[in-house]
């Protein structure tokens, strides 16, 4: 008896009455993602904090310059995070990103 495609090694045939689920979705088609970058932002924001503004004076409103600094970070990251998803080409274009585990994965 002659060995069957899974004993041989060999991936099974995909069933052609499944229909690949990403189908018909937009694509990237390899458009660069500078926007990207961009996310960098908050880790500067919050790595540069005990470098930069580690520092009980001056205060700023009444609050220490640090924590001014974390409280400032806390609210441009979210902005930070916003313009990234505005200026990334596979959001404005509903873009699928699929993940490697979504290939050929079993079910």
């Amino acid at each position: 008896m002659s060995p069957t495609g899974e004993a041989a090694g060999r991936a099974p045939e995909p069933d052609p009455s499944e229909a690949d689920p990403l189908e018909g979705l937009p694509a990237l088609g390899g458009q660069a993602r500078r926007s990207l970058w961009m996310l960098l932002v908050p880790v500067v924001l919050y790595g540069a904090a005990p470098f930069v503004a580690n520092r009980i004076e001056p205060r700023i409103l009444g609050v220490p310059f640090l924590l001014a600094w974390v409280i400032a970070a806390t609210v441009i990251s979210p902005v930070a995070i916003w313009l990234v998803a505005r200026y990334d080409p596979a959001y404005r274009t509903g873009a699928v990103e699929p993940v490697p585990a979504d290939e050929g994965g079993t079910r």
